[in-house]
Parts: structure tokens; C-alpha cells; sequence
């Protein structure tokens, strides 16, 4: 199995959580992603069994993805300020 770890420093981590929760209904076969609160921190964890390498780019994508819908989150909330 592998695991990415995604950490998010965020004065108001459940708002990420909760916004990653929401998109993560059609993932790849066989992929978990998790994500939970922790102090300030969103934690989100993507796990797969990975049986090809072109899974592990799978794996890359989503987590890229991801990243980028905590970007929009977060600077949207700064905007906003929340």
C-alpha cells in the first residue's frame, strides 16, 4: 500500500475538511482518501494499493488535484474574510 499525507496549517481546518468531503465520492478503484481535524492542521490521507506504476500517477493527480482545491478554499476564505 501506498499513502500520501497531505498536512494543512489553517486557523479553521474543518472548513477544508468539510469542502474535501465533498469531492471525494468518484475516486479510482481501489483509492481511499480520508481527512480529518487535528489542532489547526487538516490532515488528509490518500491511500492505495498499487498493483502498476501508471497507479502511482493515479495517486500524484489526486493528490495534486487536492492541493489545489485547498488552495481555492483557503484563499477564498481569506477573501472572504472568514
Amino acid at each position: 500500500m501506498v499513502s500520501i499525507k497531505i498536512e494543512v496549517d489553517y486557523d479553521k481546518p474543518e472548513e477544508i475538511v468539510r469542502s474535501i468531503e465533498v469531492d471525494n465520492v468518484d475516486v479510482p478503484e481501489g483509492m481511499r482518501i480520508s481527512s480529518k481535524e487535528d489542532a489547526n492542521k487538516a490532515i488528509i490521507m490518500i491511500e492505495m494499493d498499487v498493483k502498476e506504476p501508471k497507479e502511482l500517477m493515479t495517486m500524484r493527480n489526486t493528490a495534486d488535484e487536492i492541493m489545489r482545491h485547498v488552495d481555492v478554499v483557503v484563499r477564498t476564505m481569506r477573501g472572504l474574510n472568514i
